[in-house]
């Protein structure tokens, strides 16, 4: 049973923090230069729009960009180099979708389309390719990725709206003096955004007379994104919008077969009107692959001169064996192979790789239909050193916890919070060269599948991220014992990797420490953490530390039960440091009578050291939060003075 088995599905942010890494007013703290110009540089360095939009001008379509997410386009580098399909493979779907997206199709007549299939078929390399072929015929794209943390659903419509404004200059003229005039737009509910973004720009211009081209939009991996109500809701406000003819695109989503979607997608309403394209696991695949794996060794065969003869053809067939008509096994294999670790050699990478096929056989009796990709990734793990092995469950950990979604500083960051060097940090990440990319500013993982083990014990077993929990809670508590005030009273945590804009890197730091700790705590509470050395640890923390920085960050989703966490917090075991509380302010409790949710109230902590708990459940959206609010002032005031002394 996984330490956490009801982890997914969280969100920990706090609103300071998403004006930092999203807002270009603040862009500049994260640029060492401190240089500025006319252009929207987007929330990453290296996204620039030719686009002229100085302060005076362009003010709505800078607060568009703003709350969109230009990591997810398909021309992103965040994705760079993005999955593609191998010259030769999957030709037949790529014509397919262009011809569709062209509307040359008579086959395929409908505005909507769905390509489904199961992880690692190669979803997302079909949709990046068709979407390259299509040029001036693609309108937007959007690459969900919860690994990544490209999953926001309130950032998904303002982010086809901006690539549409950045082609379609009436669209754009029109967009930007509407949000100008209601910036609040940008943060509506995704119906009134999808409305006042795509709907009403396309009917102003068609009533004076302009047309808007027809374009095609492609959504890949939307099973990735936060919440399956979020996903059917797009889903169905697209459709709408199709049946009604108020929008001139041709949409098509890419995702896993997922019950909530499958049945979406076979409403009556929507289903008549939908391409329904279907990608299989099946070996009749395997000479597309044995092609792909044939030309990608012949590649590194050439990098490292090694022998016409290797590798043999037995060798090849026994590669496409253990890929079993998956794509995303023969691409981090092909990964593998290329780039060895320290003594080891291409030719010794492949020989470990080709041992798994006896495995196979061994384990043939696993139903789960990722189990060859499943024992390679277990390949991988097992031959990283125990103690490598270690430091990685908490940086794993570390990124599937963290509120950083699209900072510029996420690598740095993480190493901060886990106290490694820059050094350190990418020796120890080296050894996961096969499934995911680190550069001195993000990490990415090339396929969720390889998350998706690591969060599963019942595919991970020992190595699942989750067994890292209270490691990592003990270590944030350490972070945030050792953390100091500043000569400005800011929080100053230790850093192990600096840069020129500390300032920025500590309160990021402080977030990041704090955001986690909130998380695990209420796991904890859920009795997934039961270890008397962090529970003792816990016991006596002082979670004043917490609110150093003002307001204390929020959790928040269905990731676990309201009434379990409720009757957890009432139980013997953390009665001596956690009590229910009445609260005594006026406002408060005026305000509860008209709620119509419901709010729970606990003191967390010790004598002076206490907080606030809120637990707040929203009745119609079933979504659950909790935040710690600061319970005494002049207690808080007594810790600010002890850490700036």
């Amino acid at each position: 049973m996984s330490i956490f088995p009801n982890s997914h599905g969280f969100q920990v942010a706090g609103s300071s923090f998403t004006t930092i890494d999203q807002r270009t007013s603040t862009l500049n703290i994260h640029n060492p230069h401190n240089t500025t110009n006319n252009s929207i540089q987007g929330v990453h360095a290296n996204y620039v729009e030719n686009i002229n939009l100085a302060p005076s001008n362009r003010a709505g379509l800078r607060e568009l960009l703003a709350h969109s997410i230009p990591g997810a386009t398909h021309d992103s580098s965040d994705r760079y180099p993005p999955p593609l399909c191998y010259p030769g493979t999957r030709q037949d779907f790529i014509n397919l979708l262009t011809k569709w997206g062209r509307n040359a199709s008579s086959d395929h007549p409908e505005r909507l389309a769905w390509m489904k299939g199961p992880a690692g078929v190669g979803k997302s390399a079909i949709a990046q390719s068709t979407a390259q072929a299509l040029g001036n015929k693609l309108g937007a794209t959007f690459f969900f990725s919860r690994p990544n943390r490209r999953d926001n659903p309130h950032r998904f419509f303002t982010s086809i709206a901006y690539q549409l404004a950045v082609k379609l200059q009436a669209f754009r003229d029109f967009l930007d003096q509407k949000i100008q005039h209601d910036p609040t737009i940008v943060t509506k509910s995704l119906p009134l955004q999808f409305n006042e973004l795509l709907i009403a720009p396309v009917r102003a211009l068609k009533q004076q007379g302009k047309g808007l081209p027809d374009m095609a939009i492609f959504v890949d991996g939307l099973d990735e994104c936060r919440g399956e109500a979020a996903q059917q809701e797009i889903v169905m406000l697209v459709a709408q919008s199709l049946r009604d003819g108020d929008t001139p695109f041709r949409w098509i989503f890419f995702s896993r077969l997922e019950p909530t979607l499958v049945s979406t997608f076979n409403r009556p309403e929507i289903k008549p009107f939908t391409a329904q394209f279907e990608l299989t696991v099946t070996r009749e695949l395997d000479p597309q692959i044995h092609h792909f794996l044939a030309s990608r060794l012949k590649e590194i065969r050439e990098k490292y001169d090694l022998d016409e003869s290797w590798p043999t053809g037995e060798d090849l067939r026994t590669l496409v064996e253990i890929s079993a008509g998956l794509f995303a096994c023969a691409h981090a294999i092909a990964l593998y192979i290329e780039d060895p670790e320290g003594e080891a050699t291409p030719k010794k990478q492949l020989n470990v790789v080709l041992g798994l096929a006896l495995r196979i056989k061994i384990e043939s009796g696993s139903k789960h239909p990722l189990s060859p990709l499943d024992l390679f990734y277990t390949l991988i793990l097992e031959r990283i050193h125990q103690k490598k092995f270690a430091d990685l469950q908490l940086i794993l950990l570390t990124t599937r916890l963290s509120p950083l979604h699209d900072m510029f500083t996420q690598t740095i960051a993480y190493a901060n919070l886990l106290g490694h060097s820059r050094e350190d940090f990418f020796v120890i990440c080296r050894s996961l060269h096969a499934v995911m990319k680190v550069d001195a500013d993000r990490m990415t993982f090339y396929h969720a599948s390889f998350m998706d083990f690591l969060e599963d014990p019942t595919r991970s077993g020992e190595r699942c991220i989750w067994s890292a929990g209270p490691r990592l809670l003990r270590h944030i508590m350490r972070s945030l014992n050792s953390t100091r005030l500043g000569p400005n009273l800011e929080p100053v945590p230790p850093l192990s990797w600096r840069v020129p804009s500390a300032s920025v890197d500590h309160f990021v730091q402080y977030r990041n420490l704090s955001s986690i700790f909130l998380e695990l705590f209420l796991l904890m509470v859920l009795r997934k953490i039961q270890d008397d050395e962090t529970y003792g640890l816990v016991k006596e923390f002082d979670f004043r530390r917490l609110g150093l920085r003002g307001g204390i960050p929020t959790v928040s989703g269905k990731g676990y039960n309201t009434n379990e966490l409720l009757i957890q917090l009432k139980t013997v075991e953390f009665r001596n440091f956690i009590q229910p509380l009445r609260l005594k302010n006026a406002f408060r409790l005026f305000s509860k009578l008209f709620d119509k949710n419901s709010s729970r109230y606990f003191a967390v902590g010790g004598g002076k050291k206490k907080v606030i708990l809120t637990i707040y459940t929203n009745h119609s959206s079933k979504a659950v939060s909790a935040w710690f609010d600061v319970y005494s002032e002049s207690t808080m005031k007594e810790l600010r003075k002890e850490l700036s002394s």
